[in-house]
């Protein structure tokens, strides 16, 4: 999944993209790439709310979960800013960042964000770059 996300913000930058990610007990199956819709979509994303609750049905009719959110920052670190850190209202989610600061390497991380506390996680890959 690390080569769609990178594959999703590469084609939306210099806008940022967005999506998530559901599947069974938080385990990442499937991948949904998801319209930013924000008026300023270089600086931050927002997702219509139209397209998110066609998604949250969709999870809840397959009993799966958000295991994990993920945007890019076009021209920050990976690192949750201070826009993530408050609107992080998921704490079941994995947040997983992607900077395309350098867009040849793009680094992706990934965090837990509860209650203002940010905690990295450990993201392993498969040998064919997947999460």
């Amino acid at each position: 999944m690390a080569r769609e996300m990178i594959e999703h913000a590469q084609a939306e930058y210099p806008k940022e993209a967005c999506g998530m990610v559901l599947g069974p007990g938080g385990r990442l199956v499937e991948l949904h790439r998801l319209e930013n819709v924000d008026p300023d979509p270089v600086m931050r994303y927002n997702v219509d709310p139209k397209e998110l609750l066609r998604l949250t049905n969709y999870m809840y009719d397959k009993d799966w979960d958000m295991a994990a959110i993920y945007h890019s920052h076009t021209h920050s670190p990976a690192f949750p800013s201070a826009t993530d850190v408050q609107l992080a209202g998921y704490p079941q989610a994995a947040y997983i960042l992607l900077s395309l600061s350098d867009r040849q390497r793009p680094d992706l991380r990934a965090f837990r964000i509860i209650e203002g506390n940010i905690t990295e996680m450990t993201v392993e890959r498969t040998p064919n770059g997947q999460v």
